[in-house]
């Protein structure tokens, strides 16, 4: 009984230990303001540090997209693990005024927004590693806003 007891604690103390290894970082919300002319870039960092999963970040939570009526490109570009990818459906805005694609040849997904008024739009960023040390993995998904004043 007292050898599978002090298993027990051994086990939890190493279970404990790798857990502090990898320390989640804290991360401070930025923001990025588009004026409606050229590109508008934003870059999605894959970290696959870790054998049990990836983290997913992008370096502004929040575009403000300024010029009701202009048309803006905003780019998204992976940067990071260089086995990570665009799933197809790698930038998702629920509205009808953007109209998203990847880019051929190239990690980078783009979304042309149409601005036609004001609107506040939580999009949802979706990346794969197709191909890694440990096999193909998934990245949970990312959700941060969008704003056209």
């Amino acid at each position: 009984m007292q050898k599978a007891l002090w298993s027990c604690v051994v086990a939890c103390v190493l279970v404990a230990g790798c857990a502090a290894m990898h320390p989640r970082t804290e991360r401070e919300a930025r923001q990025k303001t588009c004026e409606g002319s050229g590109e508008c870039v934003v870059r999605v960092r894959v970290d696959c540090d870790r054998f049990y999963g990836c983290e997913l970040s992008v370096d502004y939570d929040l575009v403000v997209v300024e010029g009701a009526g202009k048309r803006t490109d905003i780019v998204w570009r992976l940067t990071g693990d260089s086995g990570a990818r665009f799933a197809t459906n790698g930038i998702v805005v629920p509205s009808s005024d953007f109209e998203c694609a990847a880019r051929a040849e190239t990690r980078e997904f783009a979304c042309s927004d149409k601005h036609p008024e004001f609107g506040i739009f939580k999009y949802r960023v979706n990346v794969t590693v197709p191909s890694s040390l440990f096999g193909p993995r998934g990245v949970p998904s990312l959700d941060p806003w969008i704003v056209n004043r």
